[in-house]
């Protein structure tokens, strides 16, 4: 699996792995993956507004380190399987919402 990450504006936003280019399309594309960034805060302000594109590229070694750590982690702590996809937020995140989310990453 590929370590993609979503930018918006300009920003890293969110590390996530995928079989493909496809795969990572269709995961940026996804109505939860969507909704989450609309949520989720950074810094007081919606990760996304709806309307901005979100761009997708593969991490950088950065990125990679900081997404491979937190899925390791989670692996050995038994919340997700090997094959499971996982998420990392690359930014501060809250959630204005109070609705319990993994917020240092989540599977799908």
């Amino acid at each position: 699996m590929t370590v993609y990450v979503a930018e918006i504006d300009g920003r890293a936003v969110v590390a996530f792995n995928a079989d493909n280019d496809l795969e990572a399309e269709l995961e940026v594309e996804d109505e939860i993956f969507q909704n989450d960034l609309a949520v989720l805060e950074s810094s007081g302000r919606p990760i996304w507004d709806g309307e901005a594109e979100i761009q997708i590229r593969e991490a950088d070694e950065d990125e990679g380190g900081k997404f491979d750590s937190s899925r390791a982690k989670a692996i050995l702590e038994g919340e997700i399987g090997e094959r499971e996809c996982w998420k990392v937020y690359l930014v501060p995140v809250s959630d204005p919402t109070n609705d319990p989310v993994y917020l240092a990453g989540e599977s799908s």
